[in-house]
C-alpha cells in the first residue's frame, strides 16, 4: 500500500509523513501514520485518533501496537494514525493551528478550502476511501471521561454495529448523535464506521494504564473480527450491552461548577433520578439539581471536570436493545 510517499510492500511496516498541503508561509502540512501490510490479502483498516489536539491518550499506545504487531501473522494491511491534529498538539490546542478548525467539522474536506479542509480531503480521498473498516478513537481531552463504542445511523448499521461490539467496550451506542466528521462521511459511503470513545478528564491521571490497555484490545479485536489475525474479541467486562435510542443532557441556564455522579454510568435508573448538581462557584449553593428526563441506561460517557466547555455532553441515556456475551 502506498500512501502519498509512505509505502509498505507485502510483509513490511512503513512510518512516515503524508503531505496534504502547505501553509501560507510555505510550511508543508502533514499527518504522521504508519502502515502494516501483511503477507498475505485481506481487508484494510484504518485506526485514527488525535484528531484533536488535545486527546492524546490514543498515542501513548498505538506505536507500541505498531512494534508488536508482525507482518507475517496479519492477513490484509492496517493504518495508524497516532495524532492527527499535529499542529493543535503542537500549540496545545484543540483545533488545527492553521485556521483554527477542528479536523472532525470539515466532512469530507475540500480540494481548494482551507488548510484543514483541504487535509481531511487528501486524507479521505488516497486513506479512508480505500478502508473496508475505520476505528475512530476519541476521547474527551480534559473535560469528558468516556468507555463505549458510537455507531452512526447511517450505511451499514449492522456492519458497522457487529465491528463495534467486537471492539469488547462495555457498551455499543447504535445511533449516535450525527456530527460533521469524516466517520460519519465513511459511513454514508457504506464503510464499516465504529467511534471508540475511550479516555479523557482526569482518565489520563488516574486511568491511564486502563484507558492504554482498552485502546490496544480495541485495535486488535477489530483485526480479529476482521480476521486479519487469529483469535476471538475479548471483551472488556464479558459482555458488551447494545444500546439504542440515546438523550443527550447538556447545560440548560444555570452555570457555575458542574459536578455529575460517575457511579451512575452503566446503571438503569428511573426518570427523575439524579445525576448530578450545578454549584454556585463562589457561596457553594446548589444552584440546580441535573436530573434524568426518562428512564433508561447511563452510558459511561459525560463530563468529568467541574467547568466544561459550553455544550459539551453532561450525560447520556438509552434503552437497552440487547446483551451480547463473549
Amino acid at each position: 500500500m502506498k500512501i502519498g510517499t509512505i509505502q509498505a510492500n507485502k510483509g513490511e511496516k512503513a512510518y512516515g509523513f503524508f503531505k496534504t498541503g502547505e501553509t501560507h508561509g510555505r510550511f508543508p502540512v502533514h499527518i504522521p501514520l504508519h502502515i502494516i501490510a501483511g503477507n498475505d490479502d485481506g481487508p484494510t483498516l484504518v485506526v485514527q485518533s488525535g484528531t484533536s489536539g488535545l486527546e492524546i491518550e490514543p498515542a501513548l499506545i498505538l506505536p507500541q501496537i505498531v512494534k508488536e504487531l508482525e507482518p507475517a501473522q496479519i492477513k490484509g494491511t492496517i493504518v495508524i494514525v497516532p495524532l492527527m491534529n499535529d499542529s493543535g498538539f503542537n500549540f496545545e490546542q484543540i483545533n488545527s493551528a492553521w485556521d483554527n478548525k477542528h479536523l472532525n467539522s470539515v466532512g469530507r474536506g475540500k480540494k481548494d478550502g482551507t488548510v484543514s479542509e483541504q487535509l481531511i480531503y487528501q486524507y479521505y480521498e488516497s486513506v479512508l476511501s480505500k478502508a473496508d473498516a475505520i476505528v475512530d478513537i476519541r476521547t474527551g481531552a480534559q473535560w469528558s471521561y468516556h468507555r463505549y463504542a458510537g455507531v452512526f445511523d447511517s450505511g451499514e448499521v449492522e456492519k458497522s454495529t457487529s465491528l463495534a461490539v467486537s471492539l469488547g467496550l462495555p457498551q455499543v451506542l447504535v445511533g449516535q448523535p450525527e456530527d460533521q466528521s469524516m466517520a460519519l462521511e465513511a459511513a454514508k459511503d457504506g464503510k464499516a464506521v465504529v467511534t471508540a470513545h475511550i479516555g479523557g478528564g482526569p482518565g489520563l491521571r488516574d486511568h491511564r494504564q486502563e484507558d492504554m490497555a482498552r485502546v490496544k484490545n480495541a485495535v486488535l479485536n477489530a483485526m480479529r473480527h476482521l480476521n486479519m489475525i487469529d483469535g476471538q474479541p475479548v471483551y472488556e467486562d464479558g459482555k458488551v450491552a447494545v444500546i439504542e435510542n440515546p438523550t443527550v443532557l447538556t447545560a440548560t441556564g444555570e452555570r457555575g461548577f458542574i459536578f455529575m455522579d460517575s457511579n451512575k454510568r452503566g446503571t438503569q435508573v428511573e426518570a427523575g433520578a439524579e445525576l448530578g448538581y450545578v454549584r454556585h462557584p463562589f457561596t457553594g449553593e446548589v444552584l440546580e439539581k441535573i436530573t434524568t428526563p426518562r428512564a433508561g441506561i447511563v452510558l459511561h460517557a459525560g463530563v468529568s471536570w467541574p467547568v466544561p466547555l459550553e455544550g459539551l455532553t453532561l450525560a447520556m441515556l438509552g434503552d437497552l436493545k440487547q446483551e451480547v456475551t463473549g
